[in-house]
């Protein structure tokens, strides 16, 4: 679970530095879109595996503001 969590930090930071939020917005909806099914397929969908989710996205959008603050002297426009 913590490396799934760390995957996603770091494709996150990977998306705020060549992307803006929009691309994040998407991303997140992508996750959620693709575990709460496969969770509903596997077992019930409980208390935990909601927190689990909240965890992933968590990581995920942090990531992405690390990487737009980092990538932002790149990027005029920001």
């Amino acid at each position: 679970m913590l490396l799934i969590a760390a995957l996603l930090c770091a494709a996150g930071i990977l998306e705020g530095w060549l992307y803006r939020a929009p691309a994040v917005v998407a991303s997140s909806v992508l996750i959620a879109l693709i575990c709460l099914p496969l969770w509903a397929l596997t077992s019930t969908i409980d208390a935990v595996k909601v927190l689990v989710l909240l965890a992933y996205l968590a990581a995920h959008q942090s990531g992405y503001l690390i990487g737009a603050f980092v990538g932002a002297s790149r990027h005029d426009d920001r």
